[in-house]
């Protein structure tokens, strides 16, 4: 079945937003939020000696993970010019201003 203009134009809309400042502010929510979490958690209570808890092991798979998200934090601010000003940075469009580029 063919699609219809508003399927096709909801589509095409998803192209017309800035992707990567999007992630780049989300990862970085989740960053917080793993800060917060391991910050929440005092090691020394933790009992590690009793096979059904396993909160050392979930901190663990956070902070094994963490370098390669600030990583790709750090390499999508870079690369997508991210200002620090979110509303501003996921508005732009950089697709339909590389367009508009090259019609001109």
């Amino acid at each position: 079945m063919a699609e219809t203009i508003e399927e096709l134009k909801a589509k095409l809309a998803l192209y017309e937003q800035n992707g990567a400042a999007k992630l780049y502010y989300s990862l970085n929510r989740k960053m917080n939020e793993m800060a917060d979490l391991m910050n929440g958690n005092n090691l020394t209570l933790i009992a590690i000696d009793d096979p059904k808890d396993k909160t050392f092991d979930r901190l663990k798979a956070i902070w094994n993970d963490v370098d390669k998200i600030a990583l790709a934090v750090k390499t999508l601010g870079e690369s997508s010019g991210i200002t620090g000003e979110e509303k501003k940075d996921v508005e732009r469009k950089p697709f339909v201003d590389l367009i508009a580029q090259d019609r001109k």
